[in-house]
């Protein structure tokens, strides 16, 4: 008897092709085994019906822990259908043979336990960084094409070795086809060079002084590490200067946070709060960066995540992070993407060296190609309900490129979504499943417009796609994503749609609750800024609907914003807005002198003109579009910059991001309760009245309120308001399913009392979360992918 076997899904990349020789070596069959070019794999075998069904039972159950089937074929003849020799069983020669949906290969996998305990051990690869077998290191970032062999990756540049080749070659060796595998001998090596590029260590020298960069972190210095995918800035922790070098050199960074890698939970434990779950997370496949909160007792430095009560956590996942923590005197080290602000991270030695010159003291660089740049991955872990939900900030190393399946009917052809400007993520649609890029970034650099369209196209090559059938974008004219939209529309002969971005952010949160093609839900869209149907800035919605379309049936209050774009950098002008629709410009300002936290602003050189500039804006009858919002995000600017949590923007979402924060103080025993009124308006929508919330914490300032306790008091009124304005429309509308999607979502006061609003109403709803797709503009491009395979139908 033979049998032909076609599996699709994670496959190739994780050891399966040695799995299935050793388990057909065990069920005595004869045949082979080979990966093809949609990233699958085929087998055949000859044998008895009874050692052949023994063989399909095992080949599901005894499966590796990262293989995954999203088809499992099988076709039995009675004859020798396709003239193969059946001799014995063996790995074939790779065919570049598709289906039509494809199959995926995995994400760059973290060094495994086993080779961290060889580079201790074992004389061939004692403390060599690239140490790799079959179930760890790069996949991702070093494929160059399917189907996955070592000659379809940057690693064809570096021949095995005699030693290398026998573990290759050896059924029985855990590095048995293991791809990436590779020695002192063989492999890729490091250097170390000063900031003039001068040579400290030559690859020939760096065996036996592997210590060294470790040591010259230690005296403080700053040092560019070349890694997987990409190149991190690393300095010590617990001293100020290098961190403050950092800091300033990065320019448009201003107070956003850094993240910082420990060796252990003992290490992590001396600075933040970290579960059993959350060590679980660190140490996953993913290793992501991880946010946890802080200790009372903080050792490290304040420059890290300023004014913030989390800080960003990640577990060593390469070789090389293994080596620098064997003799590091901190319990962590700064670890920050290495590039400027709003640029690709750097990938290759020349550039490393050219544009960090001016910040980095050392540079430890290898030989290595990265074929495909690629950040670490960021979540956060939410609690509600004795439950822990793993929300996704940003999805890159770890994910990527992993599918996400569509609850669709059929299969689609090739389309391809743009996502949003900032935070920005490619989107494939192929049959029922979405692959996504990696994390982009902000497309306000030309350098990240070329990164975002090398990326879609690799994956496209990856995929086997050649035709797109539909292309997806944002509604805002003036982005980046708009232009390049309508240049690949021509390209491929092709439409160029344009989706509302909180009907992106609905599609994306249906995608992931599975909700069916045909299903309305509620989704209450709560960002910053958002392109609106109706020309003003959205981003307080409460929005029903499907893939097919959406209603805007609550939001909340349209506030005038003087100033657009500028104010967002310069909350307190929003402030000011807020306060002269209540209040006379003289009273303004008296308030303002009274609180101290708050007379920074009557301080500034240009108050007088402001304050009138603003005064006369918002009593104009007719202020242009981009100048009104719904915008939560703003609300909770403006309350920051109100209760003096923050003063400026100086990255994306500062100002709520420190509110978070500061009503961390507040959270403790606090019974303060807020109501915000809402109504609803002639085409019965509900509208959420914002300024009454912004009011009525300014009048409880001047009562000499708390300003902690009022900052979570707002932040749970407008989440309750909003869950309750939810619960009326889908009530109204016999919908189920509610949830929330938008950056504001990770909030965790926010996040969690509006799923509490809904757990605790009357009649109970389906709550829906994210899961597998970013709560924020990374899931844009997801959500865009079933929108434009609706305009296909």
């Amino acid at each position: 008897m033979y049998c032909q076997i076609i599996i699709n899904g994670v496959v190739q990349g994780i050891g399966f092709r040695p799995f299935v020789y050793n388990l057909a070596i065990e069920h005595k069959l004869v045949g082979f085994v080979l990966n093809r070019g949609d990233a699958g794999v085929e087998i055949q075998v000859k044998g008895s019906k009874e050692q052949i069904d023994s063989f399909i039972q095992d080949l599901d159950e005894k499966k590796p822990s990262l293989a995954k089937y999203d088809k499992f074929n099988t076709k039995f003849h009675k004859e020798n259908i396709h003239h193969t020799l059946f001799e014995n069983f063996r790995i074939a020669e790779s065919t570049l043979a598709r289906g039509n949906e494809g199959s995926y290969i995995p994400p760059d996998l973290p060094i495994c336990d086993k080779c961290i305990l060889e580079m201790g051990v074992d004389i061939r690869r004692k403390n060599y960084a690239f140490t790799s077998c079959v179930d760890c290191g790069p996949r991702y970032s070093v494929i160059t094409s399917l189907p996955y062999d070592r000659p379809r990756t940057v690693m064809e540049d570096f021949p095995l070795c005699s030693k290398c080749l026998s573990e290759y070659t050896n059924p029985t060796d855990r590095r048995f086809h293991a791809q990436t595998t590779c020695c002192w001998d063989c492999g890729p090596q490091f250097k170390l060079l000063d900031k003039k590029g001068d040579l400290i260590l030559s690859p020939e020298n760096f065996r036996g002084n592997e210590n060294e960069p470790s040591k010259l972190l230690n005296e403080g210095n700053i040092v560019a590490i070349k890694g997987i995918g990409g190149t991190h800035i690393a300095c010590r922790t617990v001293i100020d200067d290098p961190i403050v070098k950092i800091r300033s050199w990065k320019g448009a960074r201003g107070d956003k946070p850094f993240a910082v890698m420990s060796g252990s939970r003992e290490a992590v434990n001396q600075y933040a709060y970290c579960s059993e779950l959350e060590e679980k997370f660190l140490n996953s496949y993913i290793r992501p960066i991880l946010l946890l909160d802080k200790r009372e007792e903080y050792p490290l430095s304040k420059h890290i995540a300023p004014n913030l009560h989390n800080i960003g956590v990640l577990y060593p996942y390469a070789g090389i992070h293994v080596t620098l923590f064997e003799t590091l005197k901190d319990p962590a080290l700064v670890m920050t993407s290495g590039n400027p602000s709003n640029m690709p991270i750097l990938i290759e030695n020349e550039q490393i060296q050219r544009n960090l010159s001016d910040i980095a003291d050392y540079f430890l660089l290898h030989d290595r190609k990265i074929y495909q740049r690629i950040d670490d991955s960021v979540l956060r872990l939410h609690s509600f309900n004795n439950q822990e939900y793993p929300l996704i900030i940003r999805r890159s190393r770890g994910y990527v490129p992993e599918p996400i399946s569509i609850p669709m009917k059929k299969n689609f052809p090739p389309v391809l979504a743009l996502g949003a400007e900032m935070h920005s993520v490619g989107a494939i649609g192929l049959g029922k499943r979405v692959f996504a890029t990696q994390h982009i970034g902000h497309l306000s650099t030309l350098e990240n417009i070329e990164f975002l369209q090398s990326s879609l196209n690799h994956m496209m090559s990856l995929l086997g796609i050649e035709d797109i059938h539909g292309i997806g974008g944002d509604l805002h004219p003036q982005f980046s994503s708009t232009t390049l939209g309508n240049q690949w529309a021509s390209k491929y002969g092709t439409k160029f749609y344009q989706f509302q971005h909180h009907h992106a952010h609905l599609s994306a949160l249906a995608i992931d609750a599975g909700v069916d093609i045909e299903e309305t839900i509620i989704c209450a869209t709560l960002d910053g800024t958002g392109f609106g149907a109706d020309g003003t800035i959205w981003g307080g919605e409460i929005l029903m609907g499907n893939y097919s379309g959406y209603e805007r049936v609550g939001h909340l209050e349209v506030l005038a914003i003087p100033g657009g774009d500028s104010a967002i950098k310069t909350p307190h002008r929003a402030l000011l807005a807020s306060l002269l629709s209540f209040l006379p410009p003289e009273e303004v300002t008296r308030n303002l002198n009274s609180m101290s936290w708050l007379k920074w602003i009557t301080n500034l050189e240009n108050y007088s003109f402001l304050l009138k500039s603003i005064k006369n804006q918002i009593d104009k009858p007719n202020l242009p579009p981009h100048h009104l919002t719904s915008s939560c995000g703003r609300v909770l600017d403006i309350l920051s910059v109100m209760l003096g949590a923050s003063r400026y923007r100086t990255y994306e979402g500062e100002p709520a991001i420190k509110l978070e924060s500061f009503a961390k103080y507040g959270s403790q025993g606090s019974i303060l309760d807020i109501d915000i009124p809402y109504h609803t308006k002639g085409n019965d929508s509900i509208e959420i009245k914002t300024s009454e919330l912004i009011l009525n914490v300014w009048n409880s300032l001047q009562q000499g309120g708390n300003r902690h306790s009022l900052a979570h008091a707002a932040e749970k009124a407008l989440a309750k308001t909003i869950a309750q304005v939810s619960i009326l429309q889908a009530e109204k509308h016999g919908i189920n399913k509610i949830g929330l999607s938008g950056g504001v979502g990770y909030n965790q006061t926010i996040f969690t009392e509006f799923y509490k609003s809904l757990n605790d109403s009357d009649k109970k709803y389906t709550p829906i979360y994210h899961r597998q797709i970013p709560c924020g503009d990374g899931c844009i491009s997801i959500g865009q992918i079933p929108l434009i395979q609706a305009k296909l139908i």
